[in-house]
């Protein structure tokens, strides 16, 4: 499996450069890790799936290997601005093992901002994993993560405004309601809170103890009187005698 995650990420790369791929959700073909309102007070936004939808969208494909079948499909919604049509990119998605299947799919909003990106990182028609974006700063702030493959998040990672990792909640029996929780500071993990028999109350808590760094002695510098006090008497009596 490993290989296969090396090739997607070789595979998404090659794309990104050929045809700038975007970001969205799944079409048709691939079916949707679904999304839930909330988890233990963590908000998950829902993607429209109609930004996906070919219907009054006009479609352009791509044939990257040239075997007479499209490997991408870039989706366009028509706006009217300021008594102009344009059109708005609103879904990228792209077969990249060239099976027919998609297994990497962006969302943008109608605005022209991408707010989801998901992957099939086994390339078994069924996505693994859908990265939501802030729209404001284009950074990932929410990973969810179908880590049992049953088509259902059981996996939700965290992150702050810098983009690094704040928290995540596990589902580990499977009930859509996480059991294990990790919590992080500047992407450093701190506890892991445990309910070990799923009645929705942490039963213990295991604290990380994070070491400080050991302090450093800044070098002296010819301002810095300290340095002359800590000359050796060597230095001081035992120079070089000059003959007269």
């Amino acid at each position: 499996m490993g290989n296969r995650v090396i090739g997607l990420s070789l595979a998404l790369s090659s794309c990104l450069s050929l045809v700038a791929c975007g970001g969205a959700t799944k079409g048709k073909g691939a079916t949707d890790v679904t999304g839930i309102d909330s988890t233990d007070g963590l908000t998950v936004p829902r993607v429209d799936p109609s930004l996906c939808d070919t219907k009054g969208k006009k479609v352009t494909t791509f044939d990257l290997n040239h075997d007479n079948q499209p490997d991408v499909w870039k989706l366009y919604a028509t706006a009217n601005e300021g008594g102009t049509t344009v059109e708005i990119l609103t879904c990228k998605q792209v077969d990249l093992d060239h099976d027919g299947k998609k297994d990497y799919v962006q969302t943008y909003s109608r605005t022209g901002e991408m707010v989801a990106e998901e992957f099939d990182f086994t390339f078994e028609g069924e996505m693994d994993a859908r990265e939501h974006y802030d729209r404001k700063t284009g950074k990932i702030y929410l990973i969810e993560r179908d880590s049992d493959h049953d088509k259902k998040p059981d996996v939700w990672e965290k992150y702050d405004e810098e983009g690094l990792l704040e928290s995540v909640r596990r589902d580990r029996n499977a009930d859509g309601k996480p059991d294990l929780w990790e919590q992080y500071k500047k992407g450093v993990l701190l506890a892991i809170l445990y309910d070990d028999d799923f009645d929705n109350k942490v039963d213990r808590k295991d604290e990380l103890k994070t070491e400080k760094p050991p302090k450093t002695e800044a070098a002296p510098t010819e301002e810095d009187p300290d340095s002359i006090e800590n000359d050796s008497p060597d230095d001081e009596e035992g120079g070089d005698e000059t003959a007269e």
